[in-house]
């Protein structure tokens, strides 16, 4: 786990204005019982949610900063706190017999001071049977508690949930920035180009690029794409031959969403010039895209971003992959054609 200065140092990169905001109501002593910290993976939901711990439980607290040295600080770097309770999914869920566990925690009083902390990691894996059990301490809160629920996703969270917790949203990273921090990672150029738009996590950004999935997930986007812009049949079957077969879970069916609708927004970008070239996601296509946008109205570049935003909605309502795209490219292939 981070050390002190490591989270400071992160933070003061990734949310500045989140740190300040914290150290501030901390001093203020109004901090609330529960929170929500909502962002992209890789804003920085877990370690603001460790540095407030840390400040907390500094023995020696120095301009509004945890020290790193004192013992408390240590134990919270290196996860070993008996005040602080962490509870993350096991497999893809949050069960109700981990959020059993954490409500017998609330009971009981902080074995070292007069705090406890609750880190509840991906909270919105939570199952409906957890999340209804959390309700009770969110909405009742007994003794010096406070809880930080971390989720990329606050469209899965129970409203219940929402409405009972201080929702702090992290505004994405800076993507000059974040681009340096993946080519300072070792990624390449034009994947550190393209990855602002699903990640902002060093650690998810490398998983993406594990196998050369991504690099051939773009490639074979293209290709799709470049079918469906000549109205071409062929464009249906590459949904099942190649996209299909290369986002095999959950998790690389949308990226490859994602993807598809950042490629749609390069258009309207290069189309409206609201950007500079080196903003596009896919700027290895740039002459290409530019000369799309040359034969298109705006009209039509609207209705086909339109098209492409709503089918990760689409994916959500359990519409199966193949559908999603099978339905994407039938309703594309009009837009083009009439050009």
């Amino acid at each position: 786990m981070a050390t002190t200065d490591a989270l400071a140092a992160t933070l003061a990169t990734k949310q500045p204005r989140l740190l300040a905001a914290f150290q501030h109501i901390i001093a203020q002593n109004h901090l609330a019982h529960a929170y929500l910290f909502t962002g992209m993976d890789g804003a920085g939901q877990p370690e603001l949610a460790r540095w407030i711990a840390q400040r907390l439980f500094c023995l020696h607290v120095v301009d509004g900063q945890p020290d790193g040295t004192c013992e408390e600080c240590v134990r919270i770097a290196n996860g070993s706190h008996p005040d602080i309770v962490t509870v993350a999914p096991t497999g893809q869920s949050i069960h109700v017999d981990q959020v059993r566990y954490l409500k017998a925690e609330f009971s009981k009083s902080a074995v070292e001071g007069n705090r406890k902390i609750f880190i509840i990691e991906d909270a919105e894996k939570m199952t409906a049977s957890a999340a209804n059990g959390l309700l009770k301490f969110i909405e009742e809160p007994s003794g010096n508690v406070t809880a930080f629920l971390l989720t990329a996703n606050k469209q899965l969270m129970l409203p219940t949930i929402i409405s009972r917790t201080q929702v702090i949203d992290f505004p994405p990273l800076n993507t000059a920035a974040l681009r340096k921090n993946f080519e300072a990672a070792g990624i390449t150029p034009p994947m550190a180009q393209l990855l602002p738009s699903l990640t902002n996590s060093v650690t998810e950004a490398q998983q993406l690029l594990a196998a050369d999935w991504l690099p051939q997930a773009v490639a074979a986007l293209w290709r799709w794409f470049e079918q469906v812009v000549n109205g071409e049949p062929r464009s249906f079957v590459a949904v099942q031959v190649h996209l299909v077969g290369l986002a095999k879970d959950a998790q690389q069916q949308t990226v490859m969403l994602d993807l598809i609708a950042a490629l749609f927004q390069d258009l309207l970008q290069l189309h409206f010039q609201v950007e500079s070239a080196t903003a596009l996601t896919f700027v290895q296509y740039q002459q290409a895209l530019t000369t799309l946008t040359q034969q298109l109205s705006a009209r039509q570049l609207v209705d086909a971003t339109e098209l492409a935003l709503t089918a990760k909605q689409q994916l959500g309502r359990n519409i199966s992959f193949q559908n999603v795209l099978e339905g994407l490219t039938l309703a594309l292939w009009p837009i083009f054609t009439n050009a």
